[in-house]
């Protein structure tokens, strides 16, 4: 960890200055979360344009999605490995993924079968890389700091996302659907590069000798940490419970967009980056006051303000109405997201904190498919304004609990 001898007594962002190496993950994280935003566009257009077959492009993301289901115990094995070795080779595997991907389409030799093997593989990337990332941001500021690191990076993230997504129409038509997929694995390359000129603590550990039943000792530490600590454990509850009630709002914006407010796809497109703009003016407020408050109170905040503004659109018609309550929503989910990064990273041991994080993220998942499952149902049974209000009457008191839980109070 990046120590100093003294320490000006800052707040907010500017406290990050004092931490060139985090600066270096940061702004390499940031470069990469604009390729994301621009793959995700081009890689779907190449999907279409070489299958031309939803029901093949929909076989791809769920391909891409069953890693995913391992990272508790991807979590496990990043606990033993170098985070920062682990970030590198990660970022320059995915780099070379996705431009072997790129090359292969702009010559004219792309198959059906490259996109899932591409995909499948990269995801597995992205199972051990996330965990990595958790555990390194634990060394590279100082605990009393994470919330501001942890803001601003979702802060530039969603710039990024704004920026690639912005952009990824004009690429594409100029240059094609390859350059677009080849900046791509560029900015896996600048990430992989800016990991390489930070200097990472190593966390020292001693671990037994790995077998079948050290594995699944070691894989069950994660949900003991999470169970033993309220305020971790319910903020993950909460999570996977939103994660839920997510997936049929973000199903119903389209018909949202199109029934009540009359907008089209140039509705349904404001919302989203009203939402995006939210996520980054709500970082840089809890990044730069989030300090003075207690945790547990950002986070019941956040989950109630979040579901009001979800409720809130339920009672709208108007384009604009709608747009300033997904700006709300947006801000909200910051303050959600960033805290409880930041509560996990001050709980957890460090040298637990990859099977830790890994676990919270399979947790998340899985309210995901049953959320998603629902969702239909749900849409054909009611209007959509009434579903909204119904989702965020539920998301308010899914919050109430918390709320009689007295260590949860005390953080």
């Amino acid at each position: 960890m990046e120590t100093k001898s003294e320490i000006k007594p800052q707040s907010g962002f500017g406290i990050l200055l004092q931490y060139p190496n985090f600066l270096k993950v940061w702004f390499g994280r940031t470069i990469s979360r604009f390729g994301d935003a621009l793959d995700g566009i081009a890689f779907m257009w190449l999907m279409y344009k070489l299958t031309g077959s939803t029901l093949l492009m929909g076989t791809v993301m769920a391909v891409s999605a069953i890693p995913s289901l391992f990272g508790m115990a991807a979590g496990v094995l990043v606990d033993r490995m170098d985070k920062k070795k682990v970030m590198i080779w990660m970022d320059l595997m995915r780099g070379l993924s996705t431009s072997s991907i790129a090359v292969l389409y702009m010559v004219g030799g792309l198959a059906v079968w490259h996109l899932y093997a591409f995909a499948f593989f990269n995801s597995i990337c992205e199972v051990f890389s996330h965990p990595a990332r958790s555990s390194a941001m634990q060394v590279l500021v100082r605990k009393e700091h994470y919330l501001a690191s942890n803001s601003i990076s979702q802060a530039s993230g969603a710039a990024a996302e704004i920026l690639g997504m912005g952009v990824a129409a004009a690429i594409i038509g100029l240059w094609g659907v390859g350059v677009a997929i080849l900046i791509d694995a560029i900015t896996f390359i600048i990430a992989a590069m800016s990991a390489v000129l930070a200097s990472i603590d190593k966390i020292a550990t001693e671990h037994a000798k790995l077998n079948l039943s050290v594995f699944f000792s070691e894989l069950f530490e994660g949900l003991k940490i999470i169970k033993s600590n309220a305020l971790i454990f319910i903020n993950i509850i909460l999570g996977c419970l939103v994660n839920i009630l997510l997936a049929p709002f973000n199903l119903l914006m389209p018909v949202y967009s199109d029934k009540v407010l009359h907008a089209g796809e140039q509705g349904y497109s404001l919302m989203g980056i009203a939402i995006m703009v939210g996520i980054i003016l709500g970082s840089i407020v809890v990044g730069q006051i989030g300090h003075r408050f207690k945790k547990s109170t950002l986070i019941i905040s956040g989950f109630i303000a979040f579901g009001v503004c979800i409720g809130a659109l339920g009672f709208v018609s108007s384009l604009i109405m709608a747009v300033a309550f997904s700006t709300l929503a947006g801000i909200c989910l910051p303050i959600i997201t960033a805290t409880g990064m930041s509560v996990v990273q001050e709980h957890t041991p460090r040298e637990k904190m990859g099977r830790v994080s890994s676990t919270m993220g399979t947790i998340a998942l899985l309210g995901m498919p049953l959320g998603y499952a629902i969702s239909g149902v749900v849409g054909q049974s009611l209007n959509v304004q009434l579903t909204y209000i119904l989702l965020g009457v539920v998301m308010v008191c899914i919050c109430i609990p918390a709320l009689f839980n007295k260590e949860f109070r005390r953080n």
